[in-house]
């Protein structure tokens, strides 16, 4: 990079760059980055937003700062100037903050709380995607200069990579938690659940079949007993839920593959590649059901040993696709609109759903073996 020639600023930033490796968790290796910011800066307070959201930056490591507001602030796109760093694309740097026309002033507040002059920001770029934003700043008015430009520019090359893996890693842990949780709530609705309304309704036949006494009171106190059960029971389903409405669907694909694992024995692995969002629900219900019948005929026909699942968001549109590594089509398959037979009712069916929805199904062989289903479907958010 121009202007980073000194060998020991090298050195420093590939040494920074191998303590961020190994983090599974967002919050920790933006902390971590902070502090490996401060070591190459120097400056007052180093910071680094992560990208959680479309446009919308989670400031979770913080060095250095002198008031609890400013870690965890959530920034738009525009919005101060990592807002304007994410939006732009390129590192911005301002000599004061306060006063910088170019700059909005949504965070002046905690700006002026924190005693902020001189800042710069410069976005972490991995693969096309905007992953965070990184922050140097002082407590009075001035460039930091070209040199710290420099130097956090170099360094927001060298652990795109790492925050890249951090964040994969973070999202498939929170996606098999989520998925675990979403596996106990089946269990205990069709289980449990089931249980409890059978005792309820037991209890309430006896209490009306015999007289006042001892035995109709314990019929009736049975009663209510399954009755508060079943409350605090659906209130754990909420509690298990995904908390977000964007996890929903990588959830429930995670689900599936889980249980494809413990019927056959194929390993499995599920890729979300973009921003994940909320989606309409006949969206969700079609990625869903895509999964499901992928998978079913993966393991009733395909003899694979291995099952990769991606989810691909991209604007206005999201693409699921399965691949196996088994044997492959037929020779004379081909994808109808009418099936033939007693054969392919269920890829006939889902063909007919993406089609409704104004998507694209296909289904192709592998050039080194097995089988690709890509099922592509034009989407805005849920809430479009």
């Amino acid at each position: 990079m121009k202007g980073l020639t000194d060998s020991a600023d090298r050195r420093r930033i590939a040494e920074s760059t191998r303590r961020l490796g190994g983090f599974l968790d967002n919050e920790a290796f933006a902390q971590q980055a902070a502090r490996e910011i401060d070591r190459l800066l120097g400056v007052p307070l180093a910071s680094v937003a992560v990208h959680e959201d479309p446009g919308l930056l989670a400031m979770l490591g913080v060095n250095g700062e002198r008031t609890q507001r400013f870690r965890g602030v959530r920034i738009s796109t525009g919005q101060g100037l990592g807002g304007r760093a994410l939006m732009e694309r390129r590192p911005i740097a301002v000599d004061d903050y306060l006063n910088d026309p170019r700059i909005s002033q949504e965070f002046a507040d905690i700006v002026r709380g924190e005693g902020i002059g001189g800042m710069i920001a410069v976005p972490v770029v991995h693969d096309g995607d905007v992953l965070g934003v990184l922050y140097g700043a002082t407590r009075m008015v001035g460039s930091l200069g070209d040199r710290a430009m420099t130097l956090l520019a170099a360094t927001a090359v060298d652990l795109a990579p790492m925050m890249s893996l951090t964040m994969r890693a973070s999202r498939a842990l929170s996606e098999q938690v989520h998925a675990e949780r979403l596996r106990i709530a089946s269990n205990l609705h069709d289980d449990v659940g089931q249980l409890l309304f059978s005792i309820g309704v037991a209890a309430a036949q006896m209490a009306r079949s015999t007289a006042d006494g001892p035995m109709a009171q314990s019929a009736l106190h049975i009663e209510e007993q399954a009755r508060l059960a079943t409350r605090r029971m659906r209130e754990a389903f909420e509690a298990l839920a995904p908390s977000e409405s964007h996890e929903t669907v990588p959830v429930a694909l995670r689900r599936e593959l889980a249980d494809l694992e413990s019927r056959a024995g194929l390993a499995t692995h599920l890729v979300v590649r973009g921003t994940a969002r909320a989606l309409p629900p006949r969206v969700e219900t079609a990625l869903v059901a895509g999964v499901r019948q992928a998978l079913f005929n993966i393991q009733q026909h395909a003899e694979a040993n291995m099952v990769v699942v991606t989810l691909h968001f991209t604007e206005g549109r999201v693409t699921l696709v399965v691949q196996d590594d088994g044997q492959g089509l037929p020779e004379d398959f081909e994808l109808t609109a009418i099936p033939r037979g007693e054969h392919n009712w269920g890829l006939t069916s889902l063909l007919g759903r993406v089609e409704h929805l104004g998507g694209v199904l296909e289904l192709s062989a592998n050039e080194d073996g097995g089988t690709t289903l890509r099922m592509t479907v034009p989407c805005e958010p849920a809430d479009a």
